[in-house]
């Protein structure tokens, strides 16, 4: 009977008891959308440090997610650069 319980209460929406040493999996995937970054890839002709150009930033989003951009450039950090090529990133 004690399986059943179990069931029976979860199905009920009762709080669980928390498990020790294993994190809330709900708060983190809150805090991960929460937190979102976006990664956007820009052309070469930028070095590390650089600020990207608005309209050239406003291309690059546009081509890669398919939405129009809603962060200005100045909200993006400068350019960065990893083996795949240069990015910017930006926190929201």
């Amino acid at each position: 009977m004690g399986v059943l319980n179990k069931l029976k209460s979860r199905m009920a929406g009762a709080p669980q008891k928390k498990v020790p040493g294993t994190k809330n999996k709900v708060a983190d995937i809150k805090e991960f959308v929460n937190k979102r970054r976006d990664t956007i890839r820009v052309g070469s002709n930028y070095k590390p440090g650089d600020v990207v150009e608005e309209y050239e930033l406003e291309d690059a989003i546009k081509k890669q997610t398919g939405d129009f951009p809603q962060l200005s450039a100045q909200d993006y950090s400068t350019v960065k650069r990893d083996k795949k090529g240069n990015y910017v990133i930006s926190d929201e």
